[in-house]
């Protein structure tokens, strides 16, 4: 897992790459993802500004405000923010693969009411260094929402 140090490092030289990266946002081992966008996909509800309310027991996704690329020695896991579990947000996140780009789409379930703001720290980005770089990077793999700008179902 990288540091904020090796994190900081793998950006200057472009192997990872943060649009939209604030400082504050660095964490000791990791970088925390800001909400760019929610979705109620069963509610035809998407906002991009202000703030929702989520009903209980409703499945919903946030898109990442960052935009990341990562590099073909990298990869990464997101996990939720502490603070949004202890509100009942269950959430089961995967990695992001070596070579993606675009914003990161997270899907969550609500089991109680929840208030959500556009701007807010919704999940960690934990960083690691593969052991080499990858044959084939995630857009030659599948690349199925590569250089996605919004969030896509």
């Amino acid at each position: 897992m990288l540091s904020d140090r090796d994190i900081l490092k793998a950006m200057e030289k472009g192997e990872i790459v943060i649009e939209g990266f604030r400082e504050e946002n660095l964490t000791p081992n990791g970088y925390d993802l800001t909400i760019g966008e929610i979705m109620l996909p069963s509610r035809e509800i998407h906002i991009k500004e202000g703030k929702l309310e989520i009903p209980p027991l409703t499945r919903f996704l946030v898109g990442s405000r960052e935009y990341i690329k990562m590099g073909d020695e990298y990869a990464a896991q997101i996990w939720i923010k502490s603070r949004w579990a202890r509100r009942g947000v269950l959430a089961s996140f995967g990695l992001v693969d070596a070579g993606f780009e675009g914003i990161l789409t997270m899907g969550a379930f609500a089991s109680e009411k929840i208030e959500m703001r556009v701007g807010d720290k919704f999940a960690q980005l934990c960083f690691f260094k593969l052991s080499s770089p990858v044959e084939k990077t995630y857009e030659k793999r599948s690349g199925n929402y590569q250089k996605q700008k919004n969030i896509k179902i």
